[in-house]
């Protein structure tokens, strides 16, 4: 009956390293497309960047276009104005002159901002790619490490989950049916140490009598308020 004991032991610490190394499992490709999450949010704020820079430029040849038009229809007007064969065609020409100077100086206020944009792109653009190119070496680094950290986990749950179904062939088929049911119905825990006079899962007292029958391993006892199964604190 000791044996069983000392097998009911070691198949509940394999059971608790397998849900441990399951979840730590489940955890990196979690923590892996994390990385990638932040790698391809880095991406994005240089293309932004980038983007942002190309349309500044494509709007600053459009208003230089407009600017060289603005200019050319004061040139225009200003040599027409000379020409003027009464006064209300000089007032014409000087209003139309006029009109284009208020065109040009909106269109120059606009190639200033659009420069001054473009300047605080540029300075994005290269934070970004700094930053993009720091981090995806780091990433690159980091993944490679969760890659091989996820490999060695997989085979540390592979060579106990050999273990844990040898170990459990080994044991009574009643026993073992039962040790499955608690630890179904109590988190993954079916056997618990009896730390004192207490269940070391539930913390509720145990009878000193009872106590003293757990001590001898000569038959299997439950805690009567939780259900698991109780053993010795060694």
């Amino acid at each position: 009956m000791k044996q069983q004991f000392i097998q009911l032991r070691a198949l509940q610490e394999l059971d608790t390293d397998i849900k441990t190394l399951s979840d730590r499992a489940g955890e990196v490709p979690n923590r892996i497309e994390k990385l990638r999450s932040d790698l391809d949010k880095a991406r994005s704020r240089l293309e932004t960047a980038q983007a942002g820079i190309t349309d500044r430029k494509k709007q600053y040849k459009l208003a230089e276009v407009e600017l060289k038009a603005a200019e050319d229809k004061i040139t225009t007007y200003s040599v027409q104005l000379y020409s003027a064969k009464t006064n209300e065609q000089y007032k014409a020409f000087l209003k139309e002159i006029e009109a284009q100077k208020k065109v040009k100086s909106g269109i120059e206020d606009r190639m200033i901002v659009l420069m001054e944009e473009s300047e605080a792109l540029e300075r994005e653009r290269v934070a970004a790619e700094k930053e993009h190119a720091e981090l995806a070496q780091d990433t690159e680094g980091k993944v490679k490490s969760l890659e091989t950290e996820l490999a060695e986990i997989k085979a540390a749950l592979a060579e106990r989950e050999a273990h844990r179904k040898e170990l459990a062939e080994s044991l009574p088929p009643a026993l073992l049916k039962h040790y499955e049911r608690v630890r179904k119905n109590k988190n993954g825990v079916a056997v618990v140490s009896c730390k004192g006079d207490r269940c070391g899962g539930c913390f509720n007292p145990v009878p000193a009598q009872r106590v003293l029958e757990i001590g001898r391993e000569d038959r299997i006892y439950t805690c009567e308020a939780c259900g698991r199964i109780l053993v010795p604190d060694k």
